[in-house]
């Protein structure tokens, strides 16, 4: 499905981010019924609409105002995840994954 506004490339971009954050929940009460103690964090929700909207940004500037759903649609999918390779790749030595809540402990799953 061909998109052909900026606003509609934006969005699909957006939601690619949004279906990552929901697998991301999906797995983690799938294997544990508790909420992480970061559910509760203010810092964590504005770090994962930031991710989001990162994504639809990002299906913003490669295609502009026109292209296919799909496309942009994968491209705010796969910009969280690049994004948390490179931070977790780069991440302070000593860094733990763990219920603290920072950049990196946002990164690791």
């Amino acid at each position: 499905m061909p998109l052909e506004s900026y606003l509609t490339v934006f969005f699909v971009g957006t939601a690619g981010g949004a279906v990552l954050e929901f697998l991301h929940w999906w797995n983690i009460l799938k294997t544990n019924a508790n909420f992480p103690k970061y559910a509760k964090s203010p810092f964590y929700w504005a770090l994962t609409i930031g991710m989001a909207i990162i994504g639809g940004l990002l299906a913003l500037f490669y295609f502009g105002n026109r292209a296919q759903a799909i496309l942009a649609f994968h491209v705010g999918l796969s910009a969280p995840l690049i994004l948390q390779k490179l931070v977790t790749t780069v991440a302070e030595p000593g860094a733990r994954a763990g219920n603290e809540i920072s950049v990196v402990s946002f990164f690791r799953w």
